[in-house]
């Protein structure tokens, strides 16, 4: 995190600060230095702006929670026997990958029933990644205890309840809309969209699409990441970038233009979780973070 957030503008020159792909907002919510007018939080995946929005009312998000291992719901269980806990839990977690529930979109931000579940799923997900592209790993056996308790344990310590009551706005659009909806002088962007994955012919598979909340091929492909660069060099914003080097980045954003850093990084999310074909390469590379402003913060 220090090599991100150490580098964004604290100068009080930002007003306004944007993440197009919030996902976990850790950026954001582990960093009590960064305090803006205007806080924006966007996701693709709606499941995932809703169960943030939800986060902001611990208390009523709480009786949600809990009411899911009381007598009636989803995750209620008579069975003491670790494995055959387990079992149970894994059986609620494929139910609903497998379902209609991801699918339906149709709800107001807001719906803590359907967070409820969500958060279930998110947190029983290997490495936290988008249900549909994890295996479950939910159910500690031998701490007899799901991983939703340890987000019911951080909502009663009101963990991120400040930090998270201090967004202005929740949002479910792409990332285009958003980055033009509050470009300005005075805006700060932090980008980490899906990584550019290469095939053997050097170009994005998409097969990483299913993490972010997408399922279709082409969501987040070639043409995504070039839109994105695109955008961005027009950009009255100053920003940073995460992303892994792919050829484009350096023609679209060159070093000799753009300020560019590196880290070398272990990702665990970064090639898969249980059901990928990946699961047994080793996740290490170099993460780049490229920026269109200087070490005092000035626009470049």
């Amino acid at each position: 995190q220090e090599f991100i957030n150490k580098k964004i503008p604290k100068d009080g020159s930002i007003k306004t600060y944007v993440e197009p792909f919030s996902g976990s907002f850790a950026t954001y919510l582990d960093d009590d230095s960064l305090n803006f007018d205007t806080v924006i939080y966007n996701d693709k995946n709606r499941h995932q702006v809703n169960l943030y929005r939800c986060c902001v009312e611990p208390e009523k998000f709480l009786t949600h929670l809990e009411s899911l291992t009381k007598p009636g719901g989803i995750l209620f269980t008579e069975e003491i026997d670790p494995i055959k806990k387990w079992d149970f839990y894994k059986s609620v977690y494929h139910k609903y990958t497998k379902n209609t529930f991801l699918d339906d979109l149709d709800f107001e931000l807001g719906d803590f029933e359907k967070a409820s579940i969500y958060a279930f799923l998110i947190t029983s997900s290997f490495s936290s990644v988008y249900p549909r592209g994890g295996g479950f790993s939910g159910y500690k056996k031998d701490k007899d205890k799901i991983k939703l308790e340890t987000l019911i344990k951080k909502l009663k310590n009101n963990t991120y309840t400040k930090k998270l009551q201090s967004i202005t706005d929740f949002y479910n659009i792409d990332f285009e809309e958003l980055i033009l909806k509050y470009d300005s002088d005075d805006t700060y962007i932090y980008l980490d969209p899906p990584y550019f994955r290469p095939d053997e012919k050097g170009e994005d598979d998409a097969k990483r699409l299913f993490w972010y909340g997408s399922d279709k091929d082409g969501v987040f492909g070639p043409a995504s990441h070039r839109r994105l660069l695109e955008l961005l060099k027009g950009t009255k914003s100053r920003w940073s970038l995460s992303y892994y080097y792919f050829p484009l980045l350096e023609e679209l954003l060159p070093r000799d233009k753009y300020r560019w850093t590196e880290k070398e990084v272990f990702r665990s999310s970064a090639h898969g979780g249980n059901n990928s074909e990946l699961k047994k390469e080793m996740a290490k590379g170099t993460e780049l973070l490229i920026m269109n402003y200087d070490e005092n913060f000035n626009k470049i």
